[in-house]
């Protein structure tokens, strides 16, 4: 045969619409003229899934062996049966958790958990109501600002123990665009010594119970402390961000249920033995989730964060990033945090907390194009800007830029 000549190559203009936007798919099939009728077929032929199970008994990955080739896909299993991976479009998961549901409780667990993932991947989470505010997830990645009221903050943007100095801090970033002010008054750098409660309770409840009355913007406190965060839950606080995900304080689980409180949940660990650091993330974090239920903590009000740099060596915290998409399966909204962490400094040739500006950018935008709802920095104004730029690609162009005529001829 007669290699094709680009002019006829071109005639067709062969475009790979995956990977990629997921409207861009509907998009094309709707520019056909023929109207809806042929979205189902997208369902069935035009987005393939797969999803990773473990914790499977040997006769449940038999039965979804046996459910999901019926519906046209496959499940690639271990020897042992009791981990899988299964690949199939995206009808066939829609209809996989009725048809377990015929095999018994067991598996009608596992279709729910599926659906669950499901609905998480394919969907922005529903706003959390934090007080008298909602934070919406479908519009834009937003911004939690960091207020450290602490004399040793890793990242050089500490206040030390003046009230004023973090206030003036947190109106600043609330002022740049700061969705959420975050105030702790505990170092989390490694190997940081344990603050007493008492001088923790110093540090930020002057700085909460300010910034509550001033701010039209949500205070979150964050502490490991079930004492602290009660305390700055009464003094105006309506979020609590606790960097052991309910797992250090046995008494946190309950504070946060009986304030009614917004709530998230970091994994972490002290001595961690990873295997796949993602997979072992998301179990943390459906643990944290589980003592959040048994508290009578709604889902509804849970935000989820890897953990970045928390007992992760850099080379986790990037596998985290580029692969955090993995942590939509909680159906939560995900917040990271990777301002001016150590992996940045590293990856810059060991540049200091203070230049470490573009790196804290990258991530940011790396994060929201991989699954992010939230990013936790110091640098708020920049790094709003950036999102908003980000957030025009990765999210649809605003109505504003669409009525915009172009510039001229040359640009």
């Amino acid at each position: 045969m007669t290699p094709a000549s680009e002019a006829e190559l071109g005639r067709y203009n062969v475009r790979p619409l995956t990977p990629g936007p997921e409207s861009a798919l509907r998009d094309a099939a709707l520019a056909l003229g023929a109207g809806t009728a042929g979205l189902p077929a997208l369902a069935r032929h035009g987005r393939a899934e797969a999803f990773a199970v473990a914790g499977l008994a040997p006769d449940e990955c038999r039965v979804l062996g046996r459910e999901l080739r019926r519906l046209g896909g496959e499940v690639l299993s271990s020897v042992a049966g009791d981990r899988a991976l299964l690949l199939g479009p995206l009808s066939a998961f829609g209809e996989l958790p009725s048809r377990l549901t015929a095999w018994g409780r067991r598996t009608e667990v596992l279709g729910a958990a599926l659906g669950a993932a499901l609905a998480g991947r394919g969907s922005r989470p529903a706003p959390v109501v934090a007080g008298r505010h909602v934070l919406r997830f479908d519009r834009r990645t937003l911004v939690m600002g960091v207020v450290n009221a602490t004399p040793d903050s890793f990242s050089g943007d500490g206040t030390g123990d003046d009230p004023a100095t973090a206030v003036a801090l947190g109106v600043a970033l609330a002022a740049a665009g700061a969705d959420i002010v975050d105030v702790g008054g505990e170092s989390t750098r490694p190997n940081s010594s344990p603050v007493p409660e008492e001088v923790e309770l110093a540090r930020v409840l002057p700085v909460v119970r300010e910034l509550a009355e001033r701010l039209d913007t949500p205070v979150s406190i964050d502490t490991r402390k079930a004492a602290v965060a009660r305390a700055a839950l009464e003094a105006g606080a309506v979020i609590v961000n606790d960097v052991w995900g309910l797992r250090r304080d046995p008494a946190m689980a309950a504070t946060v249920a009986e304030a009614g409180a917004a709530l998230v949940v970091m994994h972490n660990a002290a001595e961690p033995e990873y295997g796949d650091v993602v997979e072992d993330v998301c179990a943390g974090l459906h643990a944290s989730l589980g003592l959040a239920e048994a508290a009578g903590i709604e889902r509804e009000r849970i935000i989820v964060d890897p953990g970045l740099g928390f007992g992760k060596t850099p080379a986790h915290n990037l596998e985290v990033v580029r692969r955090l998409g993995e942590l939509r399966g909680l159906a939560r909204p995900v917040l990271v945090g990777p301002s001016r962490k150590s992996t940045i400094g590293v990856l810059l040739g060991g540049a200091p907390p203070d230049r470490r500006l573009e790196g804290t950018l990258a991530l940011c935008v790396l994060a929201a194009a991989n699954g992010a709802d939230l990013v936790r920095v110091h640098d708020v104004a920049e790094v709003v800007r950036c999102l908003r730029v980000a957030d025009a690609v990765l999210r649809g162009t605003p109505e504003e830029i669409l009525a915009l005529p172009r510039p001229g001829p040359t640009g």
